[in-house]
């Protein structure tokens, strides 16, 4: 009986050795996925001196089967600047990485800069790879490479608006330290962001800065030393790259906002001023003085206002613009001695340089009225659109809607069937289709040669209006001889 016994003890424990031996199948479906923790790792110290940090996140298997991960590795390699810590073995790759069902295994990643290296990049980036049946994953590694501020998002709105930060109310930026941002930088409500001149602002992928409802922006940039937006990336061949930040963004306020030698490059739009009906009503949405700024090299707008309110806007260039160098939907604008030279060549530009129009086209094709008082006064407008045309006009169909727009005194190249040059309504004291000769278009030299028509052209009168500028961008004088020139540069032998 106990022999019996001990004999049908070993069968059992044999049965239940194999049992418990015997690995439940991998998940091995082209379907299969991991899930992370986080899509990007950030390392947000801001290094003094030579730093290391340490970050983790978990790689999840969700399923109901073990997973077995054929290929985990850094994609710099071994030049990376990141080092990894795979499931605690050290390393920058790994294969054959099994997670059981519903577990997960923790991935560590190190970053060692010298934030002092002035050849460092502000952003320094890399990936970690996952690949699992076939299909690729990643987790973006993020860290900051030079001794600068940085903003990145905070907040993650699920309503249209972007993933955004909030800037400290009343932040004032100095020369000193570079700032760098990493998605949107919002200026609340009631606050308001200084930027003193010589600051340079890096802004990062598809990023921007965003001001408010009744926030506002003040830039005080100087002719010596201006205050430069532009992408994060230093190296020549990204110097004319248009497209490597989003735009700067203001809504309506009750603010003044302020925006003095800047150069504004490399964006998607340059100024957006718009007023958002979402953010509540209110007359003439905001207000924005532009002057002697330099906006270029804009995938989309140079500048894009809805409902906005530009009675100073002088000594500004803006050029080689993707659609638009200048496109205003209601509003009140008084532009005097601009220089509008949209040689775009990115790709065929089909839009004129200047849009301008009484109502908004929505989302669902309907047209939202805003009223629109425009004038550009001894001012240029010109371009190498194909056809020869940088103007057009959208009236709506309300007559009720004021459109009123004239250009005065100013060197214009016109080719539409629609307007008619001899419309006084529009056109006073005109030159149309003149060529204003640049110095150099290809170098993005906007001054005037000696043979140039838009030379002595201008009315004295508009350049003594309120406020007089009697200095054009570069501070020469335009009244020396009583005959300003045209745009927002005065030539000098």
């Amino acid at each position: 009986m106990i022999r019996y016994f001990l004999g049908l003890t070993i069968l059992l424990f044999a049965a239940f050795m194999q049992s418990s031996c015997r690995k439940e199948a991998f998940n091995e479906s082209p379907t299969a996925v991991l899930n992370f923790s986080v899509d990007t790792v950030y390392f947000d110290t801001v290094f003094t001196t030579l730093g290391s940090v340490t970050k983790r996140f978990l790689v999840h298997n969700k399923g109901n089967q073990p997973v077995k991960i054929s290929n985990i590795s850094l994609g710099g390699g071994q030049g990376s600047a990141f080092r990894l810590n795979i499931d605690g073995i050290p390393g920058n790759s790994a294969k054959d990485v099994e997670i059981a069902s519903n577990d997960s295994i923790f991935i560590f990643a190190e970053v060692t800069i010298n934030p002092n290296n002035e050849l460092n990049p502000f952003v320094v980036l890399d990936s970690i790879r996952f690949e699992l049946n076939g299909n690729q994953q990643k987790v973006m590694l993020m860290a900051y490479g030079r001794n600068a501020r940085f903003y990145r998002p905070t907040t993650f709105p699920k309503n249209g608006f972007p993933a955004y930060s909030v800037a400290e109310c009343d932040a004032h930026w100095t020369k000193e330290m570079p700032v760098v941002i990493i998605g949107y930088l919002a200026v609340d409500s009631a606050c308001k962001l200084t930027i003193d001149a010589g600051t340079q602002v890096y802004l990062y992928n598809n990023s921007g800065i965003w001001v408010y409802k009744n926030g506002a922006i003040e830039v005080n940039g100087t002719k010596e030393d201006t205050v430069v937006f532009q992408g994060v990336r230093k190296e020549d061949v990204y110097k004319q790259i248009a497209g490597q930040w989003d735009r700067i963004w203001i809504n309506q306020g009750h603010a003044t906002n302020k925006i003095n030698y800047a150069v504004i490059k490399n964006g998607n739009i340059g100024i957006q001023a718009e007023y958002v009906p979402e953010l509540g009503t209110g007359p003439l949405g905001g207000s924005l003085e532009l002057t002697n700024t330099r906006i270029r090299n804009m995938k989309a707008f140079g500048i894009y206002g809805v409902n906005y309110k530009m009675n100073v806007a002088y000594n500004n260039i803006i050029s080689n613009c993707g659609t638009y160098a200048l496109a205003l939907i209601g509003g009140a604008y008084n532009f005097r001695h601009n220089t509008i030279a949209n040689y775009w060549t990115g790709s065929v530009r089909t839009e004129p340089s200047v849009y301008l129009s009484n109502g908004k086209m929505n989302a669902d094709k309907t047209i939202t009225p805003y009223p629109l008082e425009f004038r550009f006064r001894n001012g240029i407008v010109y371009g190498n659109k194909q056809d020869g045309n940088e103007l057009e006009v959208g009236k709506i169909d309300d007559n009720g809607v004021a459109f009123d727009w004239k250009f005065e005194r100013s060197l214009l190249r016109l080719n539409n069937e629609e307007i008619s040059q001899d419309n006084p309504e529009h056109f006073s004291e005109m030159q149309f289709n003149n060529d204003p000769e640049f110095q150099d278009v290809f170098e993005q030299l906007y001054s005037l040669k000696e043979s140039s028509p838009a030379r002595n052209f201008g009315n004295p009168a508009f350049v003594n209006s309120f406020p007089p500028i009697p200095e054009d961008i570069l501070g020469n004088n335009r009244l020396g001889d009583q005959e300003p020139d045209l745009g927002a540069i005065e030539f000098k032998p």
